[in-house]
């Protein structure tokens, strides 16, 4: 749902909980799949990355330029890691 453009985010429900909002980029190397997943936290967003089956890290974000800015950052600072 994300594709890089969070403008318009769906926010938080606090009686469903959290939910999957998409992948916000996947990159590849090798047999393994790099993804930034974008879901609905109570905080505001949350982006997860994961690389292959291993978790690798999370952060919450508070507001859409800040999904926007970290997630680009992590994408960047990936295909610097040689991720395509």
């Amino acid at each position: 749902m994300a594709s890089g453009n969070p403008s318009g985010l769906k926010r938080y429900d606090y009686y469903a909980g959290p939910k999957p909002l998409g992948d916000e980029w996947t990159l590849t190397r090798g047999d393994l799949t790099m993804r930034c997943a974008l879901a609905t936290h109570r905080l505001g967003w949350e982006l997860r990355l994961t690389a292959g089956a291993s978790f690798s890290r999370s952060q919450v974000c508070k507001s859409e330029t800040e999904v926007s800015s970290v997630s680009q950052a992590w994408e960047k600072e990936a295909r610097a890691q040689g991720w395509k």
